[in-house]
C-alpha cells in the first residue's frame, strides 16, 4: 500500500495541519503582544519627557526660539498661531507631515498619539501635548500652543523584523521536525496494524493455529485480543465441521459396506432363496439405518444453516406423552421393559408439535435402548413457576461421570466398543439439544453407572 494512502501518512496530514495551526497562532499572538508591549513602553518614555519639557518654562521659550538642544533620536516640534498664521518651530532639516485638524486638537488642550513618517521616509512615534506659551510684555500674556514630542521606532521594527524572521526560519523547522516525529511516532503506534495484517494473511484455512502477538493493553490490544478470540472461533469451527464430516463419512461408508458385501456375495453363485432372503433383509436393515442417518444429518445442516422451518402451535405435553405412551409400551413390551407413566399435567407450551413428538420419541427410544430386562422406563411431569418439565428415568446401564459433558456433541459416543445396531448414530442427543435450544428450554441429565439415567426436558410454559 502507497504510504500516501496510508492512516501514518493521514495521521501525520492532521497533526502537522494542526500543529501549524497552533505555531502560526502562537508567533502572531507573541509579535503583537511584543510589538504592543514596545510601542507601550516608547509611549510611556514620551509621556515622561512631555512633562519633563513641559514643567520648565525656559526650555519652552528656547524651544520657541529655535535654541534648544534636542535629545539624540529625538525630534522636538513647536506649533503655536501668530495670527491667522500656524508656526512651526523644529530643528533644521526636520520635517514631519501633520495634519492642521490635529496639530489644532492639541493647540485646544487634547493630547493624542500618532504614528507618521519624516520627509526621509523614516516612522516615528510623538505625543502632541498643549503647552502654554509665555509672551513677553507689554502686555505680557501666555499663549496656547501644541508641542509635538516624536522618536523614531527604527529599533523597534527592527526588533519585530529579527521576530519575523525568527519565525520564518523556526515555523517550518519545528514543522520539519514534527514530521519525522510524527511519522516515526504513527509508525510505532500503528506497527502493531502491520503485525496484525501480516499474521491474518499468514493464516489459511488449513492452519488457523496462528495468533496475533501483540501484548498491548491499548484498543490495538483489545482488537489484537478480539480477532484471537474470533480465530479461535474459526478454528473450532473448522475442527467441528472436519470432525463431523470425517465422523458421517465414517456413518455412511459403514452400511454402504455392508451392503455392497451382501450384494457381491449373493451375485457371486446360485444360493438358495433363503440365502438370498437374508441378504435382501440385511440390505434392507441397512439401507433404513442410511436414511435414518442421512435424515438426522439434513435436520443438522438446516439447523446449521438456519433454513429450518418450525410451526409454533399450542402444545400439551401431557397429552402429548400419553399419546406416545402407546408405541413407546410396545418397544418396552418386545424387550421385556415396564413402562411407568405419572398423571398428566396440563402443561401447554408454544411449540412445534412434530418436533418435540421427535424429541421425547429419542429419549424414550435411547431409555429402552440402554436399559436391560426386566428394568422400568418412567416419566414424569413438573412445574416450576414459568417452566414445564419432563423428566425421562431409566433404570439401565447409566453414563461415566466423565462422558456426561459430552453425550449432546454429534457422533459422540459412551461406550465405542459396541455395535451400530446397539448405539445408534450418536445424532439423536444432538437432534434433542437442537430442538429445546430452538423452543426457549434447557436439558438436563443425571445419571450413575449401574443406576440408569435421568433426562429432564424444560421448557417454557
Amino acid at each position: 500500500m502507497s504510504f500516501i494512502h496510508s492512516i501514518k501518512f493521514r495521521f501525520t496530514i492532521w497533526y502537522l495541519l494542526v500543529l501549524a495551526v497552533l505555531l502560526i497562532a502562537l508567533s502572531a499572538g507573541v509579535y503583537f503582544s511584543l510589538s504592543r508591549s514596545l510601542y507601550r513602553s516608547l509611549d510611556r518614555s514620551l509621556e515622561l519627557r512631555s512633562t519633563q519639557l513641559r514643567s520648565i518654562p525656559a526650555i519652552l521659550e528656547s524651544i520657541r526660539q529655535g535654541e534648544f538642544q534636542e535629545q539624540l533620536g529625538e525630534i522636538i516640534i513647536l506649533y503655536f498661531y501668530s495670527g491667522n498664521q500656524l508656526v512651526e518651530v523644529s530643528a533644521p532639516g526636520i520635517s514631519i507631515s501633520l495634519t492642521n485638524e490635529f496639530i489644532s486638537e492639541a493647540i485646544d488642550g487634547s493630547s493624542s498619539f500618532a504614528t507618521t513618517r519624516t520627509a526621509e521616509g523614516e516612522r516615528v512615534r510623538l505625543l502632541a501635548i498643549p503647552v502654554e506659551l509665555s509672551i513677553p510684555g507689554p502686555p505680557s500674556g501666555t499663549q496656547s500652543a501644541a508641542l509635538v514630542i516624536a522618536r523614531s521606532t527604527r529599533q523597534i521594527d527592527n526588533a519585530l523584523a529579527r521576530l519575523v524572521r525568527t519565525f520564518t526560519i523556526a515555523v517550518p523547522l519545528a514543522l520539519a521536525l514534527a514530521a519525522a516525529g510524527g511519522i516515526f511516532l504513527a509508525r510505532r503506534a500503528l506497527k502493531p496494524v502491520d503485525n496484525i495484517a501480516q499474521t491474518a494473511r499468514e493464516i489459511e484455512e488449513s492452519d488457523l493455529s496462528r495468533r496475533i502477538n501483540v501484548n498491548t493493553k491499548d484498543e490495538l490490544g483489545r482488537l489484537a485480543a478480539t480477532l484471537n478470540a474470533m480465530i479461535g472461533r474459526l478454528e473450532k469451527a473448522f475442527q467441528h465441521q472436519k470432525q463431523f464430516t470425517s465422523d458421517a463419512s465414517h456413518e455412511l461408508r459403514a452400511p454402504l459396506a455392508v451392503i455392497e458385501a451382501e450384494s457381491s456375495l449373493a451375485l457371486q453363485k446360485e444360493r438358495p432363496s433363503s440365502d438370498y432372503q437374508r441378504s435382501l433383509e440385511i440390505i434392507s436393515q441397512e439401507s433404513r439405518q442410511m436414511s435414518s442417518l442421512i435424515d438426522q444429518l439434513l435436520t443438522l445442516a438446516r439447523a446449521d444453516a438456519g433454513k429450518e422451518q418450525w410451526n409454533f402451535t399450542e402444545v400439551n405435553l401431557g397429552k402429548l406423552i400419553t399419546n406416545l405412551s402407546t408405541d413407546v409400551e410396545v418397544l418396552c413390551q418386545e424387550k421385556g421393559l415396564s413402562l411407568q407413566l405419572s398423571q398428566p399435567q396440563d402443561l401447554v407450551v408454544n411449540g412445534d408439535e412434530a418436533r418435540l413428538r421427535e424429541l421425547f420419541m429419542n429419549l424414550l427410544d435411547n431409555a429402552i435402548r440402554y436399559t436391560p430386562a426386566p428394568g422400568t422406563v418412567s416419566v414424569s411431569f413438573r412445574r416450576e413457576e414459568q417452566m414445564a418439565g419432563v423428566a425421562i428415568t431409566d433404570t439401565g446401564i447409566g453414563i461415566p461421570a466423565e462422558d456426561i459433558p459430552f453425550i449432546f456433541e454429534r457422533f459422540y459416543r459412551v461406550d465405542k466398543s459396541r455395535s451400530r445396531a446397539e448405539v445408534g448414530s450418536g445424532l439423536g442427543l444432538a437432534i434433542c439439544r437442537h430442538i429445546v435450544e430452538a423452543h426457549g428450554g434447557e436439558i438436563k441429565v443425571e445419571s450413575q453407572v449401574g443406576a440408569g439415567s435421568t433426562f429432564s426436558v424444560w421448557l417454557p410454559l
